[in-house]
């Protein structure tokens, strides 16, 4: 979001930049060719006379060579041509005459001698004077065209624009970073609220919205922040509908399967020994039903908070070694072992029962796709940060890992891997759902990762206080 703030800001601030460097020099600009036609007359308003007298001197008491030769000289400093024309129209130094210094010839005509006549922007001065003869002549001098900017920038900067430009430009430079500051606040403040609301619904706080802060607004941004909570409202219901259905009928399974299991009973003491075998699959079978339903259950307790009432500190490390000893049995009959190593006390605050269910779902999947004759080592530590301190507890199994791109969804209820690495014919797709949802219902987090060298890696988080008196550990 930071990007996008900060491409608005600079587009919009080079653009009032742009335009106000460009009014502010045109202004400098105007102002900087009307003093320049002014030092231009006043420089040489003088000389235009003396050299046309000069030269109609030179031509009526000496030969039309030595006016060139003189011209010629004067050329050779200053690249400014020199006309001069009798009465008859005939230039009589035998110069080829622009068509710019003939069409000046009419407004000259109209004009007495000895009053010189400027036009700034042909570049061309002109006057009529008269010889020692008497004899009238119409003499030009034609500039080269006036450059677009001054030669000189740093003189055209203080001279031209002065203090009172620069003044206006630092004013106008001022003014824009900040309305474009707030133009950019203004657009991509909005967004960075949806975005945050997205991701908390992504994260599965389904009662977030976007507040009226946004969609009080009214332009476009408003009506998509209004469209979103709309979107959010409906996700949150059709959630709930969800979860209320696999409760409910969750909840309705357990008395069939409990009398269920009460028919099986009575049968097996009628059976005869041919059919027992068909009963111990129908109780098998039974087994796993009921295993599934008290998951679901379990789920949907979990997600409506009602066990935290329970919560208090206690010593986190006790119940992981616990769980990790019980999953150890469980791993002999695969040859397999579960190593736990511990750190220094952890203690935690949440609801117990719920966080050793979470633990023993993770570890237990773990024992049922590590590799035979391998070990499933799990450890806890305490991690300081800059918000206290976190009970890390870490799962690592020796299987086949999982597919990176399957990562992030091990955690979403009743998903399968997709290339059947880690199917378990036995699972229900829950154990780390409801993991992961206990432990961020306790402030925590639960992540997977592959290892190197092949395996899985399961972390869960949790805060960690100082004592079991439940006081926090004061951040570093």
């Amino acid at each position: 979001m930071k990007r996008l703030f900060f491409k608005i800001f600079l587009w919009f601030w080079l653009g009032m930049i742009v335009m106000s460097a460009a009014l502010v020099t045109s202004a400098a600009l105007t102002q900087s060719r009307s003093a320049e036609d002014q030092r231009w007359r006043q420089k040489y308003e003088f000389p235009l006379q003396m050299r046309s007298r000069h030269e109609a001197d030179l031509i009526e008491n000496y030969e039309v060579s030595a006016a060139v030769q003189y011209i010629d000289s004067l050329e050779q400093r200053e690249p400014i041509g020199n006309f001069m024309l009798d009465d008859s129209g005939h230039e009589v130094l035998g110069r080829k005459v622009p068509a710019s210094v003939l069409s000046v010839v009419p407004q000259l005509d109209r004009i007495p001698p000895a009053v010189p006549l400027f036009l700034s922007n042909d570049r061309i001065m002109a006057e009529k004077v008269v010889g020692p003869s008497g004899r009238q002549y119409k003499f030009f001098m034609k500039f080269p065209p006036r450059p677009f900017f001054p030669h000189s920038l740093a003189l055209f900067f203080f001279e031209d624009v002065g203090s009172e430009g620069i003044i206006r430009l630092v004013v106008l430079l001022v003014t824009a970073t900040v309305f474009c500051l707030w133009l950019a606040r203004h657009i991509t403040g909005p967004i960075g609220k949806l975005r945050w609301a997205a991701s908390q619904i992504a994260n599965q706080n389904l009662n977030t919205r976007v507040d009226v802060e946004v969609t009080g607004r009214h332009d476009e941004l408003a009506e998509l922040g209004r469209d979103f909570n709309r979107m959010a409202k409906r996700i949150s219901a059709l959630v709930g509908a969800q979860r209320r259905l696999l409760a409910d009928v969750s909840h309705e399974l357990r008395s069939p399967l409990t009398r269920l299991n009460l028919a099986l009973g009575l049968a097996r003491q009628h059976a005869s020994p041919k059919n027992l075998e068909h009963l111990d699959r129908m109780e098998h079978e039974t087994e796993r039903l009921n295993n599934l339903i008290g998951q679901l259950l379990s789920l949907a307790r979990i997600e409506s908070g009602v066990d935290l009432q329970e919560s208090k500190p206690f010593e986190l490390g006790a119940l992981v070694q616990e769980v990790a000893s019980d999953g150890d049995y469980e791993a002999r009959s695969r040859n397999c072992h579960v190593k736990f190593d511990q750190s220094p006390d952890c203690y935690v605050e949440g609801t117990r029962e719920m966080l050793r269910g979470a633990v023993e779902n993770v570890v237990r999947n773990a024992v049922r796709h590590t590799g035979n004759d391998s070990t499933v080592e799990v450890s806890i530590e305490r991690q300081p940060n800059s918000n206290g301190a976190y009970a890390v507890i870490r799962v690592r199994d020796h299987g086949s890992g999982v597919p990176e791109s399957e990562l992030a969804d091990l955690f979403i209820p009743f998903h399968r891997v997709a290339d059947g690495i880690r199917n378990d014919p036995y699972g229900t797709g829950l154990g780390l759902a409801i993991a992961e949802r206990t432990f961020r219902l306790h402030g925590g987090s639960v992540s997977a990762a592959n290892a190197v060298d092949g395996g899985l890696i399961v972390t869960l988080q949790l805060p960690a206080f100082e004592t079991e008196t439940g006081t926090p550990i004061p951040p570093k």
